[in-house]
């Protein structure tokens, strides 16, 4: 089932959109969509793809650690890789091994991108270089980094079809990479999560 972008108030200030939907809150596997506004008419950019979503499935309330992707609306951040940018016009950031996400809600630092050694300043982090060969940060607790509320969700390229994350999207590598060279910032694009039928509300 797919929600009609036409539909979606939260999109009116866009024209760029990735949809992320699954049947119901618990579900791992999910139909991934990417939209562009034509002429004022939604249209799709690429055929529906499947992904995955945490593996405990949507939650309004993410608490760290729980292994759910947090509903909602929001807007896409760094794309950061291993190798040179891929070709997206989004801020791009290569990774090295010293690269970490804090996810240490005892941390000043919880839920942003810092460079090691940690020096005590963190106990816990992503190693985002070993993690991740490409991603897109998704803004969910970016701007408040409200302590426990989780961190590190992003946009990514999955281990396995069918194996769900601790709270982030994952797809195949072929088809991030399409996504995000073709993410425009001049159009705002958006990413929209959540079982269908909440969606469909929106």
């Amino acid at each position: 089932m797919s929600v009609p972008a036409g539909n979606l108030r939260c999109l009116t200030r866009s024209r760029q959109a990735i949809l992320v939907t699954t049947g119901n809150y618990t579900g791992v596997s999910a139909r991934l969509e990417t939209l562009q506004k034509v002429s004022e008419v939604w249209e799709p950019a690429f055929p529906p793809t499947r992904a995955v979503i945490g593996k405990n499935g949507f939650a309004y309330s993410k608490v760290e650690g729980d292994g759910k992707t947090p509903i909602g609306v929001y807007s896409l951040g760094t794309v950061f890789g291993r190798g040179e940018n891929p070709g997206t016009r989004l801020p791009y950031r290569q990774t090295t091994a010293n690269d970490f996400w804090v996810d240490d809600p005892g941390s000043a630092l919880y839920n942003t991108w810092q460079v090691g050694p940690a020096r005590g300043r963190w106990d816990t982090a992503e190693p985002l270089y070993a993690y991740y060969p490409y991603a897109v940060v998704i803004n969910y607790n970016t701007r408040e980094r409200i302590s426990g509320m989780g961190s590190a969700v992003f946009l990514h390229v999955w281990d396995e079809p069918g194996e769900g994350t601790s709270g982030c999207v994952a797809l195949s590598q072929q088809r991030l990479l399409e996504i995000i060279r073709w993410l425009d910032p001049a159009k705002n694009p958006l990413l929209v999560m959540g079982p269908v039928f909440e969606v469909a509300r929106w």
